[in-house]
Order: structure tokens, then sequence, then C-alpha cells
């Protein structure tokens, strides 16, 4: 099983990939380990792709977690299962101060190591203007009709959790266990 997880930033894609990983007893690639280096520096393209390229070549399922457009066709071609994350940008931006109290000063699963948690002006600016341009909203609703058999759009975390609790990848409220 190949599955696929885009959308908009701190809208609980990694969070989403490791409940998958776990519950399939997947391979997980947060594309954001292999685009950064330590201290949030932009690793070249073509390492990030050769990267993200060798993940795929070296497992037969796999959960991908992210979206790096030179790939993209590739990886939506090939996947099984696409889930898309068209949340509300203010739920986003929320979730992202959320974030960064809970991992303030310390480094995610989910992204390269020595980039320690941040929030700063730019990356407020992504989430609520630069991250969601006309070209981006477009490519979703490419994607979205050119996958439409295999794709899941959440567009709130009811959606994602309703998904989870439908395939038994969260625990049981009754006894604390995975159903």
């Amino acid at each position: 099983m190949k599955i696929l997880i885009v959308g908009y930033a701190a809208s609980g894609k990694s969070t989403f990939a490791r409940k998958l990983r776990d519950h399939y007893n997947l391979p997980l690639l947060h594309i954001d380990t292999v685009s950064f280096d330590p201290g949030w520096v932009d690793v070249d393209r073509s390492v990030v792709e050769q990267r993200i390229r060798a993940f795929m070549e070296d497992h037969d399922d796999w959960v991908i977690d992210g979206l790096y457009r030179r790939l993209a066709t590739e990886r939506f071609d090939m996947c099984d299962q696409l889930f898309i994350f068209d949340f509300n940008r203010f739920s986003c931006l929320w979730s992202a101060i959320r974030r960064r109290i809970k991992y303030h000063n310390k480094e995610r699963e989910s992204v390269a190591p020595g980039c320690k948690e941040k929030l700063d002006p730019g990356f407020i600016w992504w989430i609520l203007h630069a991250g969601r341009k006309k070209n981006s909203r477009e490519l979703f609703k490419t994607f979205k009709s050119r996958y439409k058999d295999k794709t899941v759009v959440f567009r709130n975390r009811r959606d994602v959790r309703r998904h989870l609790e439908s395939i038994g990848a969260l625990p049981d409220p009754q006894n604390g266990v995975n159903r």
C-alpha cells in the first residue's frame, strides 16, 4: 500500500501520517526531513529529489507526508491512496501556535535533525497567504479531479478523526487499545 498525504502547512499531515504508519506498519517519509539541513537551511532541490526517489525505490509500500512538486506527479500516480488536507488557514495557524508551544525549543520527528520548532513571521505569512496562492489551490483542485478514485479530502480535524476511527487506527476510548 502506497499512501500520499498532502495539504496546507500545519494542518496535521505529519500526525496523520504517523498514525497510518503505526496502523499499517509501513515505512514513513516526512518530506521535511529530507528538505532541510540543521537550522532550517534548504537542501538543494536535486538532492531532495534524489532522497525522495531513493525512499520510493527502497520500499514496495510507504507513507509519504508532504508535497515536493518536482516528484509530485510521479508520487500521485504511484500512490494507492491520496489524502488532501484542505483546512481553513486560521485552523492551520492555530495548530502551528499549539505545536510551537508543545515543541518549544525541541525537534519533531517530522523535521530534519537540527531544526527546532519555530513560528516566525515568515512561517505565519506562509500559513495565511504565501502557501495558499492561486497556483497551490489550482494544483490541489487538479489532483482532486485527476485522482478522484483514490482521493480523500479532509476539511477539518473531525473528518480526520472519522477516517481514523473507520479504519480502527484510534484507541478505543473504553480500553485504550486500537480496534
